[in-house]
């Protein structure tokens, strides 16, 4: 019962953090599910692999609520997200396979070193540029 608890506290630590300060599920979910999974006596050749897994299979459920909000607020341009999809799945699935060839140890220091990555990021308040190219149809044609 009480590795349901930690599952469950784990769940809500990880949307509270993700909602009040837009940290991704995963930066959360990833480390701790690892030190969840290697208190059970899972095999450690497996353990990262495992963290990463699910926390891409919660995603699934995260994406799709967030997806029915923003559509019920008519923020989403379905054009866009047509023209997206094969290329999601492709870099989705690519990466997993990848991720499944990749040792251990690589998966470990790759996930520090992007920790690192995004927590330097957030300190010194650096964020992404944006920039939106809008092809606009000239009315006369």
């Amino acid at each position: 019962m009480t590795v349901w608890f930690m599952y469950i506290a784990l769940g809500a630590f990880a949307g509270v953090l993700a909602g009040l300060l837009g940290v991704g599920g995963g930066l959360v979910i990833v480390p701790v599910l690892t030190f969840i999974f290697t208190s059970q006596h899972l095999s450690d050749a497996h353990t990262l692999h495992l963290a990463l897994g699910t926390s891409l299979a919660s995603i699934i459920f995260t994406s799709i609520s967030s997806l029915r909000a923003h559509h019920l607020r008519g923020a989403v341009d379905w054009p866009v997200v047509r023209r997206i999809s094969f290329g999601i799945l492709v870099g989705t699935f690519g990466g997993s396979y990848i991720a499944a060839q990749l040792s251990t140890h690589f998966l470990k220091v790759f996930f520090v070193i992007f920790l690192f990555y995004v927590a330097t990021r957030m300190l010194l308040n650096i964020k992404p540029t944006h920039e939106r190219w809008v092809v606009r149809e000239d009315p006369r044609t």
